[in-house]
């Protein structure tokens, strides 16, 4: 049987990526077996397995492991290896092995001997491949994938309506991420900051979008360590509080709770293109304040933190990285500028408040922001088009 392989990692690529190519893919009618593996990642969340089994369309979902055991070429049938996320190497290592095609959604003219077609996100990593000697019918600029996930830029009425927003109400939207190490203690450390902003905003509410990979135990760990009380059972519904306003965790409509707020504040990561595709303001914050349980790249990243001084040394490393690093949001390294505010550092629920009153009783920078979006092609049709390229491979010299 005709099968594709679809290689992925973090949980972003997993909701932002994956899924809508799969899902373009059905609507197409893709008659080959479409398989999930997911390949070693720092900023898993565990739940991506989970999340994979329910994306209609796709089949079976394996670990790279136990795809790597069974994997073998087979002849008399069809098959590609499809990386949307995740270092190269897998890809390389997985499409040799069953001697079958490679194709790749990335922005880096890596592999350039073993990838049969690459699929790049604008213009500007489309003449990258060129200087690099690659073969323009061997790359097909698609747009950023990441646009295709969320719905466009609609009325935020309508969005108020769905939030049941009344007349004067207002909204702040605080996005936790979707990698344990943010979430776990990112959801308390946004509904303090929520409490204090609110307490002098009467007429605000504060929505904290769950993404789909959380693993809720995680949630729950971290409102009891900073002694938060909330209402609901196993998952956490609205934090319980004496104060104004109501701060309610969103699993249903994420796209809707941030659509109709003013503001949303998130931590760097693909939810950051999620809310400029819906021209929402924008606020990245970035606390530093337990650095050492930042994942990091590479070796560093290997560091046992079981040996004598292992933590000391992750937190100057990671305080490195981050003076060498201009901007950590998506929207700003794209254009090489910045079009939404950025804040490094320790930092304290009252500091976050405060950055949030600052920008919502500023309505012409709330305004400059949004304009500073058409910095990005904000093009959707990405996995579209990558669907599109897979079907033709499959379909030759039928129809897909």
């Amino acid at each position: 049987m005709d099968e594709l392989f679809i290689l992925t990692n973090s949980p972003g690529e997993v909701s932002g990526w994956v899924r809508p190519v799969v899902s373009e893919l059905t609507l197409m009618g893709f008659a080959a077996k479409v398989s999930l593996v997911l390949l070693p990642c720092q900023y898993a969340s565990g739940m991506e397995a989970k999340c994979g089994k329910e994306i209609v369309g796709a089949g079976s979902v394996f670990t790279f492991k136990e795809m790597w055991s069974s994997a073998a070429a087979v002849k008399g049938a069809k098959r590609l290896v499809l990386q949307l996320g995740g270092d190269p190497f897998f890809g390389a290592l997985l499409s040799a092995k069953m001697r079958c095609a490679w194709m790749i959604y990335t922005a880096r003219p890596r592999w350039k001997s073993r990838v049969d077609h690459y699929f790049v996100p604008d213009a500007a990593a489309e003449e990258r491949f060129t200087l690099q000697g690659v073969r323009r019918d061997r790359v097909t600029r698609v747009g950023n994938l990441v646009f295709d996930s969320a719905p466009e830029c609609h009325d935020p009425d309508e969005a108020r309506a769905v939030m049941g927003l009344k007349e004067g109400e207002e909204a702040v939207s605080f996005m936790a991420g979707s990698r344990p190490f943010e979430y776990r203690d990112g959801f308390a450390f946004f509904s303090c900051a929520a409490m204090e902003f609110l307490r002098k905003h009467p007429n605000y509410h504060a929505f904290l979008p769950v993404a789909p990979t959380v693993d809720e135990k995680l949630i729950i760990e971290g409102l009891d360590s900073a002694g938060l009380w909330w209402k609901g059972s196993s998952a956490a519904e609205e934090i319980l509080w004496d104060g104004p306003g109501r701060i309610r965790f969103i699993r249903r409509s994420n796209f809707e709770a941030i659509k109709a707020s003013k503001l949303a504040v998130a931590f760097p990561g693909t939810n950051n293109m999620q809310i400029i595709s819906l021209c929402v303001p924008l606020l990245i914050v970035i606390p530093l304040n337990n650095a050492e349980d930042i994942p990091l790249d590479g070796i560093p990243g290997m560091i046992p933190m079981s040996i004598p001084g292992a933590r000391q040394l992750k937190k100057k490393l990671v305080y490195w990285y981050s003076r060498k690093l201009r901007y950590a949001s998506l929207p700003n390294r794209i254009a090489g500028r910045e079009i939404v505010p950025e804040y490094r550092g320790v930092m304290t629920p009252s500091m976050i408040a405060g950055f949030v009153e600052e920008l919502v009783n500023d309505p012409e920078r709330l305004s400059a922001i949004v304009r500073g979006y058409s910095d990005i092609s904000r093009e959707r049709g990405a996995a579209s088009r990558i669907a599109e390229k897979v079907c033709d491979y499959f379909s030759r010299p039928s129809s897909c």
